[in-house]
């Protein structure tokens, strides 16, 4: 006998169990949810050189999500009687969630709970064990060591979490056997990525090579993502912004070892590595570059001093009229990455810190995520570690005095408060549609 079946319950589990896979897959089966595609996507992909190329038009797949940060704690500035940073030039994060921050000026690595209450600061000025000066940059070795990058002359010295010395990293001698200064350094999977500046002498002037390079635990190298040359003149020196500086090279790793270069001052480009070091691929989106206004040209325009001997020498600076187009990448684990573009950083919505322009891990451009909190990136520095965003209020002031901006620097907030660090949680769970 055949039983009746009631087709109206039917339906409604269906629709029920239906209703349940679209969430899943919305929110990637236990992810957070990412936002409603509303179109499909107007890009073309095409190979050259074997290289996949991923071209994105203007606007992105998806509309645009607002995130509300949520502040957790902060650490300076003229309130806080205890900590007092000179210049912080990094920030990351061990498995724990302490948190380690570089002063470039004081030469120590400020160590932080997840909560914001300090522990300890390691390191000191100097050139024996465990000592450096001037650093520029920090990162934590696969065995959760400390490695502190000093620029020149260039080497990394590993420090324990509670500041024991261990020496100095291997890494490759120069190849021309000029001067080797190291501008920042990742640990990239089972490699360590370093960018590094050499100059060689000529009768006439000299040559200044920028490389991006990894190397692995020995020391040797492994890939070569960048190399640059540019040739200056004692007689006639000229810093052009575009050549030399940011302007030669934006980049950044993924905890998974991919790295994402861009060597483009003019054109919203970047280049994809794999964790091999191999090409994945490269990303192009459309975009017209964002204008300085009379007043930014003056404010960003690079003070440069070469020391000859005794004497230091300005050379002729060739500002440009325009922001560089990619300002930061900030790979998340989640395969994404975001671009702070030169609109997204310096003409953010009102109550935004910043906006970013989101790409999926096969280069596509989703969205934009715009987040809101207290936050200037003409004037502070961002840092993304993991769930957590960092503020560091007046860094860019605070590094060209530290570098010495040049005369007029007194009026450009170089003697401002104190710096400050903000720790914000990306608070996904409060996002919306704009």
């Amino acid at each position: 006998m055949i039983k009746s079946i009631d087709c109206t319950a039917t339906s409604r589990a269906r629709a029920i169990r239906f209703a349940a896979f679209v969430v899943l897959c919305a929110v990637g089966f236990g992810g957070t949810a990412g936002p409603a595609r509303s179109q499909a996507w107007q890009g073309k992909e095409e190979t050259r050189n074997g290289v996949p190329w991923v071209l994105n038009p203007t606007e992105p797949l998806s509309p645009p999500v607002v995130v509300a940060a949520k502040e957790l704690w902060r650490a300076g500035g003229e309130s806080d009687e205890e900590i007092m940073f000179g210049v912080i030039s990094q920030i990351t994060s061990d498995s724990q969630g302490n948190v380690y921050l570089l002063d470039a000026q004081l030469n120590q690595v400020f160590i932080f709970s997840p909560n914001g209450e300090p522990i300890r600061s390691i390191g000191r000025e100097g050139e024996g064990p465990g000592e450096f000066q001037r650093p520029s940059d920090l990162f934590l070795t696969a065995d959760g060591n400390v490695a502190v990058m000093q620029r020149m002359p260039g080497r990394i010295v590993l420090l324990t979490p509670e500041g024991d010395p261990l020496g100095n990293m291997s890494v490759p001698e120069p190849p021309d056997g000029g001067m080797q200064l190291f501008a920042g350094g990742r640990l990239a999977g089972e490699h360590v990525v370093l960018n590094a500046n050499r100059f060689a002498r000529r009768d006439d002037g000299f040559d200044t090579i920028t490389s991006l390079f990894s190397v692995d635990r020995s020391g040797n190298l492994v890939s070569t993502y960048f190399e640059k040359r540019d040739s200056g003149n004692f007689a006639n020196m000229v810093f052009d912004e575009k050549k030399m500086g940011l302007g030669a090279l934006v980049w950044n790793v993924s905890r998974d070892g991919r790295v994402f270069t861009s060597d483009q001052f003019d054109g919203y480009r970047f280049q994809v590595w794999d964790p091999k070091g191999a090409p994945e691929r490269v990303v192009e989106r459309e975009y017209l570059s964002r204008k300085r206004s009379t007043e930014e040209m003056k404010r960003y325009a690079p003070v440069v001093r070469i020391q000859q001997g005794d004497r230091a020498q300005s050379p002729e600076v060739k500002a440009s009229e325009t922001d560089r187009d990619i300002q930061q990448f900030y790979p998340r684990e989640n395969g994404e990455v975001w671009v702070l573009s030169s609109k997204g950083a310096f003409s953010a919505p009102e109550g935004a810190i910043a906006s970013f322009d989101v790409f999926d891990q096969a280069g596509r451009f989703t969205h934009q995520l715009t987040l809101n909190g207290n936050g200037d990136y003409a004037e502070d520095g961002f840092y993304v570690v993991g769930d957590r965003f960092y503020v560091v209020t007046g860094l860019r002031s605070a590094r060209r005095a530290m570098f010495g901006a040049g005369e007029g620097a007194e009026d450009q907030g170089e003697e401002g408060e104190p710096m400050m660090l903000i720790c914000y949680e990306l608070g996904f769970e409060n996002r919306g549609s704009k």
